[in-house]
């Protein structure tokens, strides 16, 4: 069994003393393994182009039964929810706004 560490702490809210308490404590003592970047790499990342968002925005007939601008104007007043409605509401504006 591992000991815990002897360090004596102190709390950033209170300004006591946290000694018998997990709080600060190291990975090692709590048992969680530490994962470093370089071990497991860095994921690799898709900008969307101009054609992924007018293709994810296209999907808003089928998912919602109107028009993208109806869509907007429905969701920016609070009639639409959802994760998909705020990824799609997010990219008719980022679309409107480089796009148009």
């Amino acid at each position: 069994m591992t000991q815990k560490s002897k360090t004596h702490k102190k709390s950033a809210f209170t300004g006591r003393g946290i000694r018998g308490s997990d709080i600060g404590a190291s990975s090692e003592d709590v048992g969680v393994p530490v994962r470093n970047v370089h071990d497991v790499g860095i994921p690799s990342v898709h900008i969307l182009s101009k054609n992924d968002i007018e293709n994810e925005l296209s999907q808003i007939e089928q998912k919602f039964g109107m028009t993208s601008e109806q869509f907007y104007k429905a969701w920016r007043e609070g009639k639409v929810h959802g994760h998909e409605a705020v990824k799609l509401g997010s990219y008719f504006e980022f679309y409107k706004d480089e796009y148009k």
